[in-house]
């Protein structure tokens, strides 16, 4: 593990993660949600978040491995003329893939538990404070989540850069 490669993959961690509560805080506001009641935060909110927040994880684990690898084979490549360019893009890549299936996982499952247990609008159910439909929700989230997580690491294994490796006879 070379310290430049540590140093950015930790550097990716905590932007990826203030952007996803960001994006997260975006999309309550779209969704209407209130997150406290009374100055107290409610239950419900807090396991939805936590919910999305595992699942964001869940996928950012096995991104962040990725990226730690590509900048290491990157910073060594002899061929790469520009690394600084090749390491930004292949974050930009990885982390917009670990955002893409977090929301396409939560929208999967809020999908089938609309099949299952009817239309629900995420705003009212926090208002009413059911916390076992979201016990439900993150629960299947996070199944969701761990049953795709090899096919999310084979799909940004075709971004990771080709190793020459030269045969000698």
């Amino acid at each position: 593990m070379d310290k430049q490669s540590l140093f950015f993959t930790s550097l990716v961690a905590i932007l990826a993660t203030a952007l996803m509560l960001i994006a997260i805080q975006f999309f309550a506001k779209k969704q209407k949600i209130k997150l406290e009641v009374e100055q107290k935060i409610n239950t419900s909110y807090s396991i939805w978040l936590s919910s999305i927040m595992v699942a964001f994880f869940m996928f950012l684990r096995v991104a962040l491995e990725l990226v730690e690898n590509t900048i290491e084979i990157i910073i060594y490549s002899k061929t790469i003329d520009n690394t600084f360019m090749a390491v930004i893009q292949r974050i930009a890549i990885f982390t917009g893939f670990t955002f893409v299936f977090t929301f396409l996982t939560y929208y999967i499952v809020h999908n089938l538990l609309k099949l299952s247990l009817g239309n629900r609008i995420v705003s009212l159910e926090i208002e009413k404070d059911n916390k076992g439909y979201f016990i439900i929700k993150g629960i299947i989230l996070t199944l969701l989540v761990y049953s795709i997580l090899t096919i999310f690491e084979h799909l940004l294994s075709w971004f990771m850069p080709v190793v020459e490796t030269p045969f000698y006879h």
